[in-house]
């Protein structure tokens, strides 16, 4: 059951339901719907732009949220209703800001901005300086997305609407999936779009006065298919663009290859299912037997399916930049 809870109120009888979030977004996407008679007026709820929302899933909290679109379509039938609704990051995304910040952790830098639009935020990984971030009219999540991948950490929602700065969790695995017991359909994604044959990384030294430069191929790729890149902050060494060069290589080659799983329900034993957990899968069709983590999660529910849980799962490496340790078809990579 999803239970929305508000004004000390709480509103329980969605027919269609959806919840989603992922590692690469800083807000998760909620979408209530409900049809009631057409002659209930107007919106029972009492919603408005400030109003701020705890989602339950089965008596859990998954998401804290506000209203983004309210929407009502009334004929002699049926009075619909549908909410659909971001955690409180959404600012971070949608808005455009300025801001300069030297010498300072990225823990803090993440903090600071995230206190500027009034997001709670967690720092769980020690973090190292970043000599100079800044934003000029963007969005503060391209910003801040951009500077924890190149941290190896990953920046997502969590339950109270805010944000956790943490690395790639490296725990065992929450539940083991079966396809035939857990599992009623998976789907397994080459996308050769996200990879590139070569990788160039420049920046500037603006105290040496030298161009900088790393570069790495991806030997995968057997034609022209170039990715150069501007580093985003100043006074890096040779070695520090090499590596961003070969982070990216390595992100995108294990992105490359990702699954995902249609399991009933939307708890494991231990609680809600999470991203950033890991899982591990068997697939026996596919000679596919490895522990993955969990870098996108949908809770659904409607009338046809009842309710479901979506999860994207990839290696570990996907999200922390290491380099494949052998290179395998899909099925045989997804080994332990």
């Amino acid at each position: 059951m999803v239970e929305i809870k508000f004004d000390g109120q709480r509103f329980g009888f969605w027919q269609s339901v959806s919840i989603r979030e992922s590692v690469d977004d800083l807000c998760a996407s909620v979408s209530l719907g409900i049809t009631l008679p057409s002659e209930t007026p107007g919106v029972p709820l009492g919603l408005t732009a400030n109003t701020l929302i705890q989602v339950l899933v089965d008596g859990v909290l998954a998401t804290t949220i506000r209203p983004g679109k309210i929407r009502r379509a009334v004929d002699a039938a049926a009075h619909t209703i549908q909410i659909e609704a971001r955690s409180l990051a959404r600012e971070l995304v949608d808005c455009q800001y300025s801001q300069t910040l030297s010498g300072l952790k990225l823990g803090e830098v993440v903090k600071r901005i995230c206190e500027t639009f009034k997001v709670p935020v967690k720092i769980a990984a020690d973090t190292a300086v970043v000599p100079d971030f800044s934003m000029q009219c963007e969005t503060p999540s391209n910003a801040l997305v951009n500077a924890a991948r190149v941290a190896n950490l990953l920046l997502y929602p969590t339950p109270g609407g805010g944000l956790i700065l943490a690395a790639p969790t490296d725990a065992a695995a929450v539940a083991t999936l079966i396809y035939g017991e857990h599992i009623t359909h998976y789907e397994l994604t080459d996308d050769y779009d996200l990879r590139f044959s070569d990788y160039v990384v420049k920046s500037f030294d603006y105290e040496g006065g030298n161009a900088l430069k790393g570069a790495v191929k991806d030997d995968g790729i057997g034609f022209f298919r170039p990715m150069h890149i501007v580093a985003d902050r100043h006074g890096h060494a040779t070695g520090s663009c090499q590596r961003r060069a070969e982070l990216e290589r390595n992100r995108r080659l294990a992105r490359a290859h990702s699954i995902r799983l249609t399991v009933p329900g939307w708890q494991h034993a231990d609680g809600l299912w999470a991203i950033n957990t890991q899982v591990r899968v068997v697939i026996p069709p596919e000679n596919i037997d490895g522990v993955f983590l969990i870098g996108e999660r949908s809770f659904s529910l409607d009338d046809k399916s009842g309710s479901v849980t979506h999860l994207t799962v990839m290696h570990r490496n996907a999200f922390a930049g290491e380099q494949p340790t052998r290179k395998t078809r899909r099925s045989a990579g997804a080994r332990k």
